[in-house]
């Protein structure tokens, strides 16, 4: 009976075996995956695309072309009408406008009494100047001047000399011109330095002198206009101040005397002049 037992089971196994050869597998859900460590299922990660190795060394990328930059051509040189340097020689005329006082009368004591007024002794009146120098870096000229005024009488009479003829200034400085644009029509100024004399006369050959004013200032303003390389025009208004030192008579048998007492002192006076004036530059040089 054991046997027959043991016979059967070895013919049921070898039945099961040509079975299952030639079966055909039967789709289902996929089989779950074996547990991990610990009893954990897990995935294997999906194959992706092979990973290059990396560059021995960083790349380098060459760096793009410099924009193009538009350099402008350099200016002209200014062309210049003016010369750099010259030779300056000059004359105005114009009209001379006196006022002011020529000196005040004090008391011994010192308190002013009286003034002497400029308008006194002259008037208005017509005037010339000539004045020579050099030019310097176009816009300067540094030069000296004559200016000569012809007055008119005054307004006081004094019979015991006569009938007053006329009277004179004469004005002597060092001056310093400056043109803003020299080359067409600039802004012209002026400014000088220097000393007056005044004198006037009567028909008896007395005269009245006044001296000793080593500080004269005067300033004008104007216009610089440029004709030709070595010719401007110069029409200018200038005002000027100062005050003379010293005042006396020429008697008409030639002695001389005081025109101021004890007490009186000096006195400012002013003068305005309107003129044109004509300057050449010679010998000039663009260098």
């Amino acid at each position: 009976m054991r046997k027959a037992q043991v016979w059967l089971a070895a013919l049921g196994g070898l039945v099961g075996t040509a079975t299952n050869a030639g079966a055909q597998p039967v789709e289902g859900p996929p089989a779950e995956p074996p547990p991990g460590p610990g009893g954990a299922h897990y995935t294997e990660p999906p194959a992706g695309p092979p990973q290059s190795a990396p560059p021995p060394y960083p790349a380098v990328y060459e760096p793009p072309p410099p924009l193009a930059i538009y350099e402008p051509p350099p200016p002209p040189r200014p062309r210049h009408v003016a010369p750099k340097t010259a030779l300056s020689l000059g004359a105005r005329l114009g009209w001379f406008v006196p006022f002011g006082n020529l000196w005040v009368v004090g008391s011994p004591s010192g308190v002013v009494v009286d003034e002497v007024k400029w308008s006194e002794f002259a008037s208005a009146g017509p005037m010339f100047e000539l004045d020579g120098g050099a030019r310097l870096g176009r816009y300067y000229t540094v030069f000296l001047l004559w200016e000569h005024a012809v007055l008119g009488t005054g307004s006081r009479e004094i019979p015991a000399l006569g009938k007053q003829e006329r009277s004179e200034s004469d004005y002597y400085a060092l001056g310093l011109r400056f043109s803003s644009d020299p080359n067409t029509v600039g802004f012209l100024t002026e400014i000088n330095l220097g000393f007056r004399r005044f004198r006037s006369i009567w028909d008896s050959g007395a005269e009245l002198r006044m001296t000793e004013a080593p500080l004269e200032f005067r300033i004008g303003f104007g216009a610089d206009i440029r004709l030709g390389p070595a010719f401007s025009l110069s029409p200018m208004v200038t005002l000027g101040a100062g005050s003379f030192g010293d005042a006396e008579w020429l008697n008409p048998d030639g002695s001389t005397s005081s025109a101021t007492a004890p007490g009186d002192g000096a006195a400012g006076h002013g003068w305005l002049t309107l003129h044109l004036g004509g300057h050449f530059d010679l010998f000039g040089s663009q260098n």
